[in-house]
Formats: C-alpha cells, structure tokens, sequence
C-alpha cells in the first residue's frame, strides 16, 4: 500500500519532503516476505524499520547501469557496499565488513 505522512523526527530527513511529508510503501509478510523479514532486521539494527528507494546517479552524470559505475558510487560517497539480485558488495576497508569478519569467525586484514 502506499500512503502519504507526516515524518516526526529529523532522523528520517533523507526520505522526509520539504513539507515534512514523507511517501510511504508497506508491506506484510504475505505481500513481500523478503523485505518484510528486510525491513524487520533493519528495525532491530537502528530503531527505524524504513528503506529509502530511489533513482540512483551520479549528480550531472545520469543513472548508474552497471556494477562498476555502482562501485565507483559506492567508494566515492563513502558507503559501506551495496546489494544487487541478493549479492552483498562490501568494502574491505569499511567498518561493516570487518565487523562482519569478526562476527563470523573469519579474520580479516
């Protein structure tokens, strides 16, 4: 379901409109299992179970096509990795997969 609403906190500026607004999307376990189970871990990890979809390009460079265009993004605005058909790209200089390493037992340099 989508529906419009009013953000009340500026953790969510990202997604907030400048009329305070903010277009959400719902889903339940029968209508996107996956991004429901998503959204959920999410909710536990930051306290806010809501993603941001959007277009994403470079500024003044058009729409990102392909995975090296995405991995330039990525290192060029400082993310962490990004995930594509359920692959998840980390960086192996970002805290989030060292992190990962070490939760898993793996040792990482």
């Amino acid at each position: 379901m989508l529906y419009t609403h009013y953000a009340r906190t500026d953790t969510l500026a990202a997604v907030t409109h400048v009329n305070g607004t903010a277009r959400l999307q719902t889903v339940t376990p029968a209508s996107n299992a996956p991004m429901y189970g998503l959204l959920n871990a999410f909710q536990e990890l930051t306290g806010f179970g809501v993603l941001c979809n959007t277009s994403l390009n470079f500024n003044g460079k058009g729409f990102i096509n392909n995975l090296t265009d995405l991995d330039a993004y990525a290192k060029e605005h400082g993310l962490d990795g990004f995930v594509v058909d359920g692959k998840a790209f980390l960086l192996k200089i970002s805290d989030s997969y060292r992190h990962f390493l070490q939760s898993s037992g793996e040792v990482g340099s």
